[in-house]
């Protein structure tokens, strides 16, 4: 080979030959290298959401299930019985010499008790 070829061989490769890694940039790899570090602390910060929301509705569930049994028993229990006078029974006022308006015959009498202080 003479000495002009190899000149020319060895001034083709230009830069290349200053071991410059081939002028490759290195700026979209770490961009994307930071962007999957990001996506995967995303990924599991809303992995553990979703278990912490799945551990609450199992705890929702299992609260109402036991408030739903618990109105089953209060609906199968006894009523309390009813405080006061009976409000299907007929009590006799005596009425004599009482105010009245009316008939004193008549067949139903409304007596009113108020108290004035």
């Amino acid at each position: 080979m003479s000495k002009k070829n190899r000149e020319r061989r060895t001034g083709e490769g230009g830069d290349e030959s200053t071991g410059g890694g081939g002028g490759m940039n290195w700026l979209p790899i770490v961009l994307a290298v930071g962007a999957l570090g990001l996506g995967f602390v995303a990924w599991t910060d809303i992995k553990k959401v979703k278990d912490d929301t799945t551990k609450r509705l199992v705890d929702i569930d299992q609260r109402l299930g036991q408030l739903q049994t618990q109105v089953a028993n209060a609906a199968k229990a006894k009523p309390a019985p009813q405080q006061g006078p009976d409000p299907n029974k007929v009590y006799t006022v005596r009425t004599e010499g009482s105010p009245t308006k009316g008939s004193p015959t008549a067949p139903i009498v409304i007596a009113e008790f108020s108290d004035f202080q």
